[in-house]
């Protein structure tokens, strides 16, 4: 199944920008998360594999108590009107979901993993993802910089 909202109003509204929440810019919940650096549009879809990707990598067999939090959710409707359809008669049909995520939301947060596994994890989806990345951690243990393409981890101390 994938992520939709359960009841929603209007299935056509404007993607407007929204200015960042700074709420969403530390850990909330975890001890490692993934935080974006550029604005990007996750569909439905997107989320959903990503979701599935960690839930997988993550579970373990033994009760260890790790955690996986996913801090987005598609609220917006997107609208596409059928290919080579003529101009005018409506804004089109509803075709997925959306997420506009700002720069710096934490999209991803884990706990109870080691910090090399947390690490590979998140780097997995930073691959798949088209925006730069950001892997911040909680705790004050040394964690080996890597800068890559796209890809930088930092320690954030509470």
């Amino acid at each position: 199944m994938l992520l939709r909202p359960r009841k929603f109003f209007f299935k056509n509204k404007q993607k407007k920008r929204s200015l960042p929440n700074p709420k969403y810019g530390k850990l909330l919940y975890g001890q490692f998360g993934l935080k974006t650096l550029q604005p990007l549009r996750l569909n439905n879809k997107q989320i959903f594999r990503y979701k599935i990707f960690l839930k997988k990598s993550v579970r373990r067999a033994d009760k260890t108590n790790r955690r996986l939090w996913v801090n987005v959710f598609p609220h917006l409707p997107l609208t596409r009107k059928a290919s080579g359809s003529r101009m005018g008669k409506g804004k089109g049909k509803l075709a997925n979901w959306v997420a506009n995520i700002n720069a710096g939301v934490n999209i991803f947060e884990l706990r109870n993993l080691r910090t090399g596994r947390a690490i590979h994890f998140l780097k997995q989806i930073t691959y798949r993802l088209p925006t730069r990345t950001e892997i911040i951690t909680r705790h004050r243990s040394k964690v080996s910089l890597i800068f890559m393409k796209n890809l930088t981890i930092t320690e954030e101390f509470f």
